[in-house]
């Protein structure tokens, strides 16, 4: 089964425009406040700007996750469609969309294929990075992220 369009993309051409700095200006935060933005054009918008992800862009057919394969990276899709393949079934994502962040952080395989359906630009989620990041948080912290991360793999 395929779709037509992405079944999540976050307008980039319109957040794109904004600028790396705008959810840190006055006018980024009068946006923020008045709810002009979804969470979803918020990570996006934050993502772009940070400069702990490394940004490169692959070629259609490029296979960036494989379904019951471990893996060390996750990808932030900034421009583009991605093709996820899970159970038979075949969805499309683009901007805005995170890929393999929650199996990744704790080391569990691929539940799904993810090849990009057309050139492509992505941050790539280094999860040694993560990793250092999340080690110096509190233990209660972690304990609760690693909670939801396991409610989100739960079938």
């Amino acid at each position: 089964m395929s779709s037509n369009g992405p079944v999540f993309a976050v307008d980039n051409e319109k957040l794109n425009k904004l600028g790396v700095n705008f959810l840190n200006s006055q006018e980024g935060m009068q946006a923020i406040q008045s709810g002009q933005f979804k969470g979803e054009e918020r990570l996006y918008v934050a993502m772009l700007s940070t400069p702990l992800l490394n940004a490169t862009m692959f070629l259609p057919h490029k296979v960036l996750i494989r379904a019951g394969e471990q893996f060390e990276e996750g990808f932030f899709i900034v421009s583009g469609e991605v093709q996820i393949t899970h159970k038979n079934k075949t969805y499309t994502v683009g901007p805005g969309a995170v890929l393999g962040l929650s199996e990744g952080m704790v080391g569990l395989p691929s539940r799904y294929t993810a090849v990009a359906a057309t050139s492509i630009q992505l941050k790539i989620i280094d999860f040694h990075k993560v990793d250092s990041i999340i080690n110096v948080l509190p233990s209660e912290v972690r304990a609760i992220l690693a909670t939801i991360i396991k409610r989100i793999l739960t079938p």
